[in-house]
C-alpha cells in the first residue's frame, strides 16, 4: 500500500508574468505518507501546494493525481478529483451564518447528495474525532481559532479525501492554540491519512513526516528523513535556514 503513487510531480514551473514562482518541481507522494514542506517566506510553498489540486494552474510540468494529469483534464473531471483531496487553508474559510454542523454537512449532501441524517452522522462522528462535538449548533464566531480551524479540518474530512494538503494551517492561531490542531494532524497521520503540510511547525515536521521538502528560491533543495535534514543538512541554504530557527528555539 505504501509504494502507490497518491501525488506525482514533474518538471513543475509556475510564473505569475516574468516572476518564476516554482522551477522545475520534481516529487512523489505515496498512500500513507506524511510530506512537510518547509523552508523561509517567499519560497514557492503555498504556490506549490496550490498546484497540487490546480487552485493555481501551472505554468509548465504535471501533477498527477493516482496516474492522471491535472493539467489534461476538463472541468468536470477535475471538480470529481478535487472532490478526493482536502484542503485546509491559513484561514479557516467556514460559513459564519452557519452551524458548525451545518458547515460539515453542506459538502457531502450537495456533492456526494447524502441524505441528511447521513451526513448528520458523519459530521457528529468527525466532531468527536476532533474534540468538538458538543459545538455541533454552535456558530463559527463563538470557537477560538483553534476549534475553528479543527472545524475546517474535519469539514475536510467529511468528503472522505484520499489526501489532505494543508496550507500552514497553524499559521493565524495564538500559540497556545497551535497544539490542539497539531493535535488533530498528528492522529490523521497515526491513522494512515496521507498529508501534504506545509508548516513552520519544525517539531511537528521531524515528529510526524515521512520526509521532509526544504524549498527556497522556487526549488525544492534538499529532501530527506526528518531526522537527517534537520540534524545534517547538506544544502548550504538549508543549513542557514536551520541554523536560524534552532537558535530562535
Amino acid at each position: 500500500m505504501q509504494d502507490k503513487k497518491i501525488l506525482e510531480v514533474n518538471h513543475l514551473n509556475k510564473k505569475f508574468g516574468d516572476n518564476e514562482i516554482l522551477k522545475d518541481i520534481n516529487g512523489t507522494v505515496k498512500s500513507g505518507e506524511v510530506i512537510c514542506v518547509i523552508g523561509p517566506s517567499g519560497a514557492g510553498k503555498s504556490t506549490f501546494l496550490r498546484c497540487l489540486n490546480l487552485l493555481e494552474k501551472p505554468t509548465s510540468g504535471e501533477v498527477k493525481f493516482e496516474g492522471t494529469d491535472l493539467t489534461h483534464v476538463n472541468e468536470k473531471q477535475l471538480i470529481n478529483l478535487r472532490e478526493r483531496m482536502g484542503m485546509v487553508f491559513q484561514s479557516f474559510n467556514l460559513f459564519p451564518n452557519m452551524t458548525v454542523i451545518e458547515n460539515l454537512k453542506l459538502a457531502p449532501i450537495r456533492v456526494k447528495h447524502l441524505k441528511d441524517d447521513e451526513a448528520q452522522k458523519i459530521a457528529m462522528h468527525l466532531l468527536d474525532r476532533v474534540g468538538l462535538a458538543e459545538k455541533a449548533n454552535a456558530y463559527p464566531s463563538s470557537l477560538s481559532g483553534g476549534q475553528q480551524q479543527r472545524v475546517a479540518i474535519a469539514r475536510a474530512l467529511a468528503m472522505n479525501p484520499e489526501v489532505m494538503l494543508f496550507d500552514e494551517p497553524t499559521s493565524a492561531l495564538d500559540p497556545e492554540m497551535v497544539g490542539e490542531v497539531l493535535e488533530v494532524m498528528n492522529e490523521l497521520a497515526k491513522d494512515g491519512m496521507t498529508m501534504v503540510v506545509v508548516t513552520h511547525e519544525m517539531g511537528f515536521a521531524k515528529e510526524v513526516a515521512d520526509e521532509v521538502w526544504f524549498m527556497a528560491d522556487g526549488y525544492i533543495l534538499e529532501r530527506n528523513k526528518p531526522d537527517e535534514l534537520f540534524d545534517n543538512p547538506q544544502n548550504e541554504r538549508a543549513k542557514d535556514f536551520i541554523g536560524k530557527i534552532i537558535q530562535n528555539v
